[in-house]
């Protein structure tokens, strides 16, 4: 029952994404947490997680998903789970690096909660790493996990640029061709 309502959390922060988030990115969150929750798939729902992280990626620098990042799907046959699992860290860490560069930028509410949705993303993360050594109750790394996906749902395309980026200058001399000749 538990993994049910955890299932349904997220199909709720993909239907939400279509308010505030990207959409493209929760609906292949969906698709991975089907994978670790209802199947031993374990490398298939990571490589589903790479694509996460590469259209946040992409959402952040402005640019369109590629076309060929579905690729990615195969390497779950190849690859070993924790060669998988070393890709997904080092997108992460650039996901994280990105955001908080643009929330830099941005210095919204939004920005701000993004961010921290991604560092409560890593806490979810790091617990579930270290359930690989303790086996850690599954309502832990739920704990962290759920309000990020939240939170994620709601601001990753929210975010405007501060108003002093849209307000003249009032020393700001008039061109010629903009003066009035009294």
């Amino acid at each position: 029952m538990f993994d049910f309502v955890c299932f349904l959390w997220i199909g709720f922060c993909f239907l939400l994404s279509f308010i505030g988030g990207v959409p493209l990115a929760a609906g292949l969150t969906l698709c991975a947490d089907f994978f670790l929750i209802y199947t031993t798939h374990y490398a298939i729902g990571l490589a589903f997680f790479i694509l996460v992280q590469l259209a946040y990626i992409q959402n952040l620098r402005e640019i369109p998903f590629c076309l060929w990042h579905p690729a990615v799907l195969p390497l779950a046959y190849f690859l070993p789970l924790p060669a998988l699992a070393g890709i997904y860290a080092l997108l992460f860490l650039c996901h994280f690096y990105f955001a908080i560069k643009k929330a830099k930028v941005y210095r919204s509410v939004p920005a701000m909660l993004y961010v921290f949705a991604l560092m409560l993303f890593t806490a979810c993360d790091i617990t579930v790493a270290w359930g690989y050594l303790t086996q850690p109750a599954p309502e832990t790394v739920w704990l962290f996990y759920a309000p990020s996906q939240f939170l994620l749902a709601l601001t990753a395309r929210a975010w405007r640029l501060p108003q002093r980026f849209f307000h003249r200058r009032k020393e700001r001399k008039a061109l010629p061709s903009h003066r009035t000749e009294p």
